[in-house]
């Protein structure tokens, strides 16, 4: 009785092939962990060898040069000031359309973050909900029921019966 069978599994089973630029998420994380250190590392080099040599410049007194450094970084930042200022007035725009108009003039010194919150509480006073009128039953008594039509009389059948339940 040597008799061999092959059972075959039901499940097949994928070939796990290890690819040589699959990489474990945790090592991933690592390596961008360290990246993003090392980029904060070099901000933080870069902004203190800038101070350094201003500080530098400073004492060795060459103000038009330092003078001249810092107008072109200021003149670099106006872009996003001009860019900042143009959504702050959209903003207020916007927050003082939705105020009551007596209320406009009186709130329109109001620094941005402060009138937001004025305009969202305004708006949470302003919402009001809706009467509640599902499954209500109208009040009084419904018509003379022996004189009205068989079709209404079917269809206010349960308002008759809670008419006489009520006395």
């Amino acid at each position: 009785m040597s008799e061999e069978t092959n059972i075959e599994p039901d499940v097949k089973q994928e070939s796990v092939t290890q690819d040589a630029h699959n990489v474990p998420l945790t090592r991933l994380n690592e390596v961008i962990t360290e990246r993003n250190d090392l980029r904060d590392q070099m901000k933080a080099f870069t902004t203190k060898e800038e101070d350094q040599r201003r500080t530098k410049l400073q004492e060795e007194e060459k103000w038009q040069e330092l003078n001249s450094e810092l107008v072109k970084e200021v003149d670099s930042y106006k872009g996003y000031k001009d860019k900042w200022e143009d959504m702050d007035a959209r903003l207020r725009e916007t927050a003082l359309s939705r105020l009551p108009e007596s209320k406009r003039e009186k709130f329109s010194s109001v620094d941005t973050d402060v009138l937001l919150n004025i305009v969202e509480e305004f708006s949470e006073v302003e919402k009001q909900n809706p009467p509640d009128r599902k499954g209500t039953v109208p009040e009084g008594t419904p018509a003379d029921w022996v004189s009205m039509p068989e079709d209404q009389r079917r269809s206010n059948w349960q308002a008759i019966l809670d008419s006489y339940i009520k006395r």
